[in-house]
């Protein structure tokens, strides 16, 4: 790849063609699946970037499922089908890991993930978040 994955998403934000929502309510963060198998597969044959794709949701990325009372649970990769192959499987999860790390950096940037406020109170929302995704709770339900 002549451009890391990171370096890829910033443009991608720069541009406009990342789709994402991040809040105190979870959120998303991902590209359209054509987006994605072409900057990661570039090198391979039109069929084989069309089998990838069709392994895949319309959205790869990650998400953040709302659990209630002001908590977010851990933030986890869209998937993809049991018959993608190991080779591309790895591709997909780095470039999932990649959305993982600049969700939370997002987060960070907005401070929600802080538990102690500019006040010194504790900020619960964020210590049952913390302590939720430290036990890797994805959902509620």
């Amino acid at each position: 790849m002549k451009k890391n994955i990171i370096e890829f998403l910033l443009e991608a934000e720069e541009n406009n063609i990342i789709d994402y929502e991040i809040s105190h309510r979870g959120g998303h963060y991902g590209l359209g699946v054509n987006d994605v198998v072409s900057f990661l597969f570039n090198d391979k044959s039109e069929n084989v970037r069309e089998q990838i794709s069709d392994w895949l949701p319309n959205k790869v990325g990650v998400y953040c499922n709302y659990l209630g009372g002001g908590l977010r649970g851990d933030i986890v990769g869209g998937g993809y089908d049991k018959a993608m192959p190991e080779y591309a499987g790895k591709l997909i999860d780095e470039f999932a890991q990649c959305c993982k790390n600049r969700y939370i950096e997002i987060e960070n940037e907005s401070n929600i993930n802080e538990e102690e406020d500019e006040n010194g109170e504790t900020n619960w929302e964020a210590f049952g978040t913390n302590r939720a995704r430290s036990k890797n709770i994805v959902s509620a339900y």
